[in-house]
């Protein structure tokens, strides 16, 4: 539970909202041109070519990161590098990444090479265009694996996603939009933007434009002066800030080892007005939520969110959780039906499980689910003539078993899988990866759950797809289906859960109601 926010930071240095969308420029000796109104058409003619700036999560600086530009023979290279330090638990963690990106004088990619190091353990990623296709290869916990994407229009790489506007121009409602890498998904993403003026006078150290990136779920709000250059920018809902900074102050961050606020106890800890005894066996439950916009709070099977009449983001709401009715679960190719009802909160109805995709069966870099280790693991735990719920509990009970609770930093399920230790996440993508090798469509969601003389923390489980219908697991605490203290938050294609989660971080206030 502790490192759950800590991850998601992780995985959110492998995205342009936070490292590598943002180039700003200390250099004085230039001269201050406007952007033309057809753009720099051309990285030569920039007028600024090295970046340093801050980095601030809940107001509490937390990194920074450096970039420079050069030319490299007909091409230019954007090198980088980033630091962050976390605290989760009284713990300090670094995490750090160095980049070095070949791009054409449009900013078209030509290459990458990354290194992603966690107190540690290193990700490294080297990216390369070659004739009509995009080769990438990922190494990871002794392990490199291989991708080809085919090439059917120019790529470009994160590190370009806040320089193509000025490239090509700034002007009341131009838009672009063009493909870019997302290395956590290994998938190529479509990156939308669109350009406003400021209104009224000047903002933030003279930005006269505002910038809104699109990258899939993910939206990033950049404050750009008249040259194009940005000098301010807000991600993960307003609890990133990017600014402009001096070398000093980000030598300065990296000499200071003192610990930040914690991301647990200062930030994310939930506290409540009344404790919840045997919270494991808990198969109902009623909250009462304020301080977030109701929207943010799973609505489905086993979840119900009902909200007053009058919307508004510090407006109180109820959520009310059924744990599901196994009994349906076991029963072959029917559908499930809905909770059975409380005396307590009432039934949930009217609402039914979103269909499994061939997403829910897929391999990721987080989570190899045809890795023959994940697999051979797998065919030992279960046997092909199990129901597909009894090789669910037994895939749980295997991992809460096996996998010894510990703040261990993992980058992949098979890490996990070979160290034998990890945290709540870490026990979500082994689980989940051993659950699709076993044709199991399977999903880790986020949210939050109660721990005992603390109260609710973010937490991370896995829900499976059994006869027709999504089955919420908890894979660290060896529970099917999970207790009904796991709150969920909302998840789908139109919801991402890192956007959601940072949404909720330090603002919920919650009124336990009832249990049973």
């Amino acid at each position: 539970m502790a490192r759950l926010i800590l991850h998601l930071l992780v995985i959110a240095l492998l995205i342009p909202s936070l490292v590598s969308c943002v180039l700003h420029t200390l250099v004085q000796n230039k001269p201050d041109p406007v952007v033309p109104p057809a753009g720099y058409g051309t990285l030569a003619k920039f007028s600024y070519n090295e970046a340093w700036y801050g980095m601030y999560f809940q107001e509490d600086k937390i990194g920074y990161s450096h970039f420079i530009v050069e030319p490299s023979g007909e091409n230019f290279t954007i090198t980088s590098d980033s630091l962050m330090r976390l605290t989760a638990m009284k713990e300090t963690n670094e995490i750090s990444m160095k980049e070095r990106v070949v791009v054409k004088p449009d900013l078209t990619m030509v290459s990458f090479k990354s290194l992603l190091n966690m107190n540690g353990k290193e990700l490294k990623m080297v990216g390369d265009t070659k004739g009509e296709q995009f080769v990438v290869e990922i190494s990871v916990d002794g392990e490199t694996r291989k991708r080809e994407f085919p090439l059917k229009e120019k790529i470009y790489h994160a590190s370009s996603i806040a320089l193509i506007p000025p490239l090509r121009g700034l002007g009341d409602g131009k838009s672009y939009s063009y493909n870019v890498y997302n290395a956590e998904k290994q998938v190529l993403v479509k990156v939308t933007q669109l350009v406003t003026p400021v209104t009224g006078s000047p903002g933030p150290n003279g930005a006269v434009w505002r910038l809104k990136s699109e990258y899939g779920p993910t939206a990033v709000d950049s404050w750009l002066d008249a040259k194009g250059l940005t000098v301010l920018e807000k991600s993960l809902q307003g609890s990133l800030i990017t600014m402009v900074e001096s070398k000093s102050a980000a030598e300065a961050f990296q000499k200071k080892k003192s610990p930040g606020r914690d991301l647990v106890l200062d930030l994310s800890l939930i506290r409540v007005d009344r404790p919840i005894p045997d919270a494991e066996k808990r198969s109902a439950l009623k909250v009462r939520m304020k301080g977030i916009d109701s929207s943010l709070i799973a609505s489905d099977h086993r979840q119900k969110v009902q909200v007053p009449q009058k919307k508004g983001s510090e407006k109180a709401f109820e959520v009310t959780v059924l744990t599901e009715n196994l009994a349906s679960y076991s029963r072959r190719d029917s559908p499930v039906k809905e909770p059975v009802s409380s005396a307590i909160v009432g039934s949930i109805n009217g609402s039914k499980a979103d269909p499994a995709s061939d997403e829910h069966l897929g391999s990721t870099l987080s989570i190899q689910t045809d890795h023959k280790e994940i697999v051979d693991q797998a065919k030992q735990i279960v046997s092909p003539k199990d129901p597909v719920l009894e090789k669910v509990v037994k895939l749980v009970g295997w991992t809460a078993k096996n996998i010894y609770p510990k703040m261990r930093d993992s980058f992949t399920a098979l890490a996990v899988l070979r160290s034998k230790e990890g945290e709540c996440q870490s026990h979500a993508n082994l689980y989940t990866a051993l659950a699709r090798s076993q044709g199991i469509p399977s999903r880790v969601v986020t949210g939050l759950v109660y721990s005992e003389k603390m109260g609710f923390l973010y937490h991370a489980w896995t829900e499976s797809f059994v006869n027709k219908a999504w089955l919420a697991v908890d894979p660290i605490l060896n529970q099917v289906p999970a207790d009904a203290t796991h709150i969920k938050i909302a998840v789908g294609k139109s919801s991402d859960e890192t956007a959601s989660l940072f949404k909720m971080v330090g603002k919920v206030k919650m009124e336990v109601l009832e249990f049973k």
